[in-house]
């Protein structure tokens, strides 16, 4: 097997058609220019090309260029500045930490609910038995228990160190099992658990079953990951789409866009209602955000029609 040194030089030795030059920030500046970008502060500008990877901001071009197929390919569009490409990257930014603030708290209280019922029934070290999951779940729960094991070994926590030397233990409890382990290895868990712990850890959840909350946590651990590395989200088609719940109408309206944001916001919002979780504010912020930045074309975030008159987003909910 080669070493690390041989498989880099071999990376190195291999033909790469890639034929793109360093650019300073004044030739970036330039680039804007010719593609009839208006520049109305050179020095704005060349300060943001400075702190923002180009790379990273032409992830923010495309609303305000000629389609990628017209032979006005990276050209901007008539009237359309720096100025807007940034604020529509400002916009992105603060939609993702509004995101990943309210996920975080349902992340924790699912940690807390799966935590508790399981140890509620099996006690501290029940999640390590394979009788006390599904049955003819046999792979997935030694997946989950490779997949803790390796978590575990990453995590830097100080509980995990100073419960090895307090009780000689290599085992965690589950109360700090489901602390150490990543959003999408909890989803796991919940999938494994026997029906009735399912049942109680989703019992606040009203008009959801454990199939489409368990799609649910798998589709809202894709979208802390991608807020958690900062990549653009706005208008972001889904890898992982989220489950339409069967007669539920409030979501049903929204289906043409379970693969879009609008999506995810909405589930989130109804988890955090659902679970109590008021003080985050999270309908109030997306709709502030969304009257800081009017510009932002919804459409593109799959929020449909009268989105407002949503029971999940209406006033009197």
């Amino acid at each position: 097997m080669l070493d690390f040194k041989e498989q880099l030089q071999n990376i190195k030795n291999q033909e790469n058609s890639y034929q793109k030059k360093h650019k300073t920030f004044n030739e970036q500046l330039e680039i804007l220019k010719q593609r009839k970008l208006l520049i109305s502060n050179e020095s704005f500008t060349l300060t943001k090309l400075q702190h923002i990877n180009y790379y990273r901001l032409s992830a923010y071009f495309l609303p305000f260029q000629y389609p990628q197929n017209s032979e006005n390919k990276n050209i901007f569009l008539p009237d359309n500045s720096f100025e807007d490409i940034i604020s529509l990257y400002y916009f992105d930014a603060e939609l993702r930490k509004i995101i990943f603030e309210a996920i975080e708290s349902i992340e924790i209280y699912f940690r807390t609910q799966i935590a508790y019922f399981h140890s509620l029934k099996y006690d501290a070290f029940g999640y390590l038995v394979l009788n006390n999951f599904r049955e003819n779940k046999a792979d997935k729960f030694y997946e989950l228990q490779n997949d803790i094991l390796k978590e575990k070994a990453r995590s830097k926590e100080y509980f995990i160190k100073h419960f090895k030397e307090k009780y000689n233990s290599v085992d965690l409890p589950v109360w700090s099992v489901v602390e150490t382990i990543s959003f999408g290895t909890l989803s796991k868990f919940f999938m494994i658990l026997k029906e009735e712990e399912q049942k109680q850890v989703i019992k606040r959840i009203k008009g959801i079953n454990k199939v489409v909350f368990y799609k649910w946590l798998h589709a809202l651990s894709s979208v802390r990951n991608i807020c958690a590395h900062h990549s653009r989200i706005w208008n972001r088609t889904l890898g992982v789409s989220f489950e339409v719940p069967k007669g539920f109408k409030a979501f049903e309206q929204m289906k043409t866009s379970k693969n879009k944001i609008f999506f995810a916001l909405s589930v989130i919002e109804f988890i955090l209602t659902s679970i109590g979780e008021d003080e985050i504010e999270f309908k109030s912020k997306i709709k502030a955000l969304l009257v800081k930045y009017p510009k932002v074309k919804l459409e593109s975030m799959g929020f449909i029609e009268n989105w407002e008159d949503n029971p999940i987003w209406s006033k009197n909910e």
